[in-house]
Protein backbone atom coordinates (compact mmCIF):
# COMPACT_ATOMS: atom_id res chain seq x y z
CA UNK A 1 0.00 0.00 0.00
CA UNK A 2 2.80 2.28 0.97
CA UNK A 3 5.18 1.80 -1.83
CA UNK A 4 1.92 2.34 -4.59
CA UNK A 5 1.09 5.59 -2.63
CA UNK A 6 5.10 7.00 -2.76
CA UNK A 7 5.10 5.37 -6.81
CA UNK A 8 2.16 7.53 -7.40
CA UNK A 9 3.48 10.88 -5.21
CA UNK A 10 6.50 10.48 -7.60
CA UNK A 11 4.51 10.35 -10.73
CA UNK A 12 2.64 13.23 -9.60
CA UNK A 13 5.87 15.21 -8.86
CA UNK A 14 7.57 13.99 -12.08
CA UNK A 15 4.24 15.03 -14.13
CA UNK A 16 3.72 18.16 -12.46
CA UNK A 17 7.74 19.49 -12.71
CA UNK A 18 7.28 18.55 -16.77
CA UNK A 19 4.34 19.96 -17.25
CA UNK A 20 5.28 23.36 -15.56
CA UNK A 21 8.78 23.56 -17.20
CA UNK A 22 7.10 22.12 -21.02
CA UNK A 23 4.51 25.43 -20.30
CA UNK A 24 6.73 27.99 -19.43
CA UNK A 25 9.42 27.17 -22.46
CA UNK A 26 6.31 27.12 -24.69
CA UNK A 27 5.19 30.55 -22.86
CA UNK A 28 8.92 32.24 -23.25
CA UNK A 29 8.75 31.34 -26.94
CA UNK A 30 5.50 32.70 -27.74
CA UNK A 31 6.72 35.82 -25.91
CA UNK A 32 9.86 36.27 -27.79
CA UNK A 33 7.86 35.77 -31.51
CA UNK A 34 5.75 38.16 -30.26
CA UNK A 35 8.59 40.44 -29.57
CA UNK A 36 10.22 39.49 -33.07
CA UNK A 37 6.81 40.57 -34.65
CA UNK A 38 6.73 43.95 -33.10
CA UNK A 39 10.39 44.49 -34.07
CA UNK A 40 9.89 43.26 -37.05
CA UNK A 41 6.62 45.78 -37.83
CA UNK A 42 7.55 48.76 -35.38
CA UNK A 43 5.25 50.52 -37.22
CA UNK A 44 2.30 48.52 -36.90
CA UNK A 45 0.76 49.72 -33.81
CA UNK A 46 -1.00 48.22 -31.01
CA UNK A 47 -1.98 45.27 -33.38
CA UNK A 48 1.90 44.25 -34.01
CA UNK A 49 2.38 40.98 -32.49
CA UNK A 50 -0.84 41.03 -30.96
CA UNK A 51 -1.71 37.09 -31.96
CA UNK A 52 1.61 35.93 -31.26
CA UNK A 53 1.06 37.28 -27.28
CA UNK A 54 -2.46 35.91 -27.46
CA UNK A 55 -1.15 32.70 -28.48
CA UNK A 56 1.28 32.56 -25.02
CA UNK A 57 -1.47 33.45 -23.09
CA UNK A 58 -3.66 30.86 -24.39
CA UNK A 59 -0.98 28.53 -23.81
CA UNK A 60 -0.28 29.18 -20.28
CA UNK A 61 -3.92 28.72 -19.82
CA UNK A 62 -4.50 25.76 -21.30
CA UNK A 63 -1.28 23.87 -21.39
CA UNK A 64 -0.73 22.75 -17.96
CA UNK A 65 -4.38 20.95 -17.25
CA UNK A 66 -3.50 18.89 -20.63
CA UNK A 67 -0.08 17.92 -19.80
CA UNK A 68 -1.08 17.19 -16.26
CA UNK A 69 -3.70 14.66 -17.22
CA UNK A 70 -1.53 13.02 -20.28
CA UNK A 71 1.25 12.83 -18.36
CA UNK A 72 -0.89 10.80 -15.42
CA UNK A 73 -2.68 8.94 -18.12
CA UNK A 74 0.78 7.95 -19.76
CA UNK A 75 2.43 6.72 -16.37
CA UNK A 76 -0.70 4.24 -16.03
CA UNK A 77 -2.65 6.40 -13.29
CA UNK A 78 -6.17 7.42 -13.26
CA UNK A 79 -9.13 9.43 -11.21
CA UNK A 80 -6.80 12.72 -11.88
CA UNK A 81 -9.17 15.27 -11.73
CA UNK A 82 -7.89 16.70 -8.12
CA UNK A 83 -4.70 16.87 -9.97
CA UNK A 84 -5.93 18.78 -12.95
CA UNK A 85 -8.15 20.92 -11.68
CA UNK A 86 -6.61 22.57 -8.46
CA UNK A 87 -2.78 21.87 -10.38
CA UNK A 88 -4.79 24.19 -13.38
CA UNK A 89 -5.45 26.67 -10.44
CA UNK A 90 -2.63 26.93 -8.92
CA UNK A 91 -0.95 27.13 -12.35
CA UNK A 92 -2.75 30.19 -13.03
CA UNK A 93 -2.32 31.64 -9.58
CA UNK A 94 1.83 30.75 -9.48
CA UNK A 95 1.76 32.72 -13.07
CA UNK A 96 0.60 35.74 -11.37
CA UNK A 97 2.92 35.92 -8.66
CA UNK A 98 5.67 35.44 -11.18
CA UNK A 99 4.12 38.06 -13.30
CA UNK A 100 3.80 40.43 -11.04
CA UNK A 101 7.22 40.30 -9.63
CA UNK A 102 9.03 39.98 -12.64
CA UNK A 103 10.77 36.71 -10.71
CA UNK A 104 14.24 35.91 -11.64
CA UNK A 105 15.33 32.30 -12.50
CA UNK A 106 15.97 30.72 -9.32
CA UNK A 107 12.60 32.34 -7.95
CA UNK A 108 11.31 30.48 -10.75
CA UNK A 109 12.89 26.73 -10.14
CA UNK A 110 11.88 27.69 -6.92
CA UNK A 111 7.79 27.99 -7.69
CA UNK A 112 8.15 24.82 -9.87
CA UNK A 113 9.27 22.75 -7.33
CA UNK A 114 5.99 24.21 -5.14
CA UNK A 115 4.36 23.67 -7.64
CA UNK A 116 5.79 19.48 -8.40
CA UNK A 117 5.67 18.65 -4.72
CA UNK A 118 2.29 20.56 -4.31
CA UNK A 119 1.53 18.37 -7.42
CA UNK A 120 2.74 15.37 -6.36
CA UNK A 121 0.61 15.54 -2.82
CA UNK A 122 -2.30 16.43 -5.28
CA UNK A 123 -1.74 13.09 -6.95
CA UNK A 124 -2.41 11.15 -3.60
CA UNK A 125 -6.41 12.35 -4.00
CA UNK A 126 -8.58 9.69 -5.61
CA UNK A 127 -12.17 10.08 -5.65
CA UNK A 128 -14.15 7.36 -3.94
CA UNK A 129 -17.05 5.73 -5.09
CA UNK A 130 -20.44 5.95 -3.11
CA UNK A 131 -21.07 3.16 -0.94
CA UNK A 132 -24.00 1.03 -1.03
Amino acid sequence: MLSSRLCRWLKGVGVSAAAAHTTYWVWESAEQWAWEAQQANPDGGIGAGFTESALAVVAVVTLVPLLLWAGMRLMRERDNHLLVTLGWAMWILLNTQMAESSASKVETELFFAAFALLGGFLSLFRPTAPEG
